[in-house]
């Protein structure tokens, strides 16, 4: 414990906080929202009631994630809705977490093996459900001997004769540090085999997103091609998404995002063995304009992505942030 520092700031709210608020107005009146700050500028907003999602991120007062029209809906939408495409309704924030059996397109899924004697399929919507699941909120605080923030919360995607997963989630960022991280662990806690898939939806937004920006540590001709054209809104823009495979075409941990007009950077670093996947989203019409970075698992269950009754998956995620 650091007893100087106690004598200039009693419970440290003078260099750090995290509160539990509720939104009173708008589109996400009701929801439950984790607000802190740290000491070096990182500021971030964990949204409880909705997948216990990173919902806002800003450093040094400069705003970080995507903002959508979405406006962080609450109750959110069924992502089931609209042929599957219900997700779109709730899309918003710097971190949304898809799966936690399938994310992509809506489709079709085999589901024998929950061993129900007429649900043999079931459509998957577009990047799952977790994102729109509320979690049970574990604990938070700052924490006088580790000079840690951290949150930590359970989001449960269970069905009768389906699956029951839980994502056990623990945000921390050090007081006087710059690097957020963010450590997941998913349960099966079924007692059958269960589908598992995750992607890691992480989104920046204006104005780190802007004509300035380009993107590091992908393989060559990857980054060559999405640093050709700038990142500017275009009205008839609709989206891009480029996928690598390290298994395949390696590529080097951190991922670095730089934008020297708002003079930061940005060092992505995720378990690449967990997540051996990485697709890059551009998202460029006007009123979107979005750039996603999103580390994935394999889809398939035939690529190893089946759980077993009790079995867990861990994944890692670090974000950076350093000034120009």
């Amino acid at each position: 414990m650091d007893i100087e520092l106690l004598k200039r700031s009693a419970d440290l709210r003078s260099l750090a906080d995290i509160r539990l608020v509720t939104l009173e107005d708008g589109l996400g009146r009701g929801q439950r929202i984790l607000v802190a700050r740290n000491a070096a500028g990182v500021a971030f907003e964990v949204a409880v009631d909705r997948g216990f999602d990173i919902s806002s991120l800003s450093f040094k007062g400069t705003n970080i994630g995507w903002h959508s029209p979405a406006q962080m809906a609450f109750p959110t939408h069924d992502p089931g809705s609209e042929d599957g495409w219900g997700f779109l309704r709730n899309f918003d924030g710097f971190l949304v977490t898809c799966g936690l059996d399938h994310y992509s397109k809506p489709s079709e899924l085999d589901v024998s093996h929950y061993n129900h004697p007429h649900l043999k399929t079931w459509k998957m919507p577009l990047h799952g459900r977790i994102a729109t699941e509320k979690a049970r909120l574990v604990s938070y605080g700052v924490d006088i001997e580790t000079l840690e923030i951290s949150c930590e919360g359970i989001v449960r995607q269970a069905s009768v004769f389906g699956e029951t997963l839980e994502l056990r989630r623990k945000v921390t960022l050090p007081i006087f540090g710059s690097e957020l991280t963010i450590q997941d662990t998913v349960t099966n806690r079924g007692f059958r085999p269960t589908d598992h898939a995750i992607m890691y939806h992480t989104n920046f937004g204006y104005p780190f997103l802007d004509d300035t920006l380009t993107i590091g540590g992908l393989p060559d001709e990857f980054s060559s091609e999405i640093n050709s054209s700038a990142p500017r809104p275009g009205d008839e823009y609709g989206e891009k998404v480029d996928v690598v495979d390290n298994r395949v075409t390696p590529h080097q941990v951190p991922i670095l995002l730089r934008n020297p007009k708002c003079g930061i950077e940005i060092a992505m670093t995720y378990g690449q063995a967990a997540l051996p996947k990485l697709a890059i989203w551009r998202a460029y019409q006007s009123g979107v304009f979005a750039l996603g970075v999103e580390p994935r698992t394999d889809l398939r269950p035939a690529n190893g992505t089946m759980l077993q009754p009790s079995e867990g998956r861990s994944y890692v995620l670090m974000f950076g942030f350093s000034s120009l």
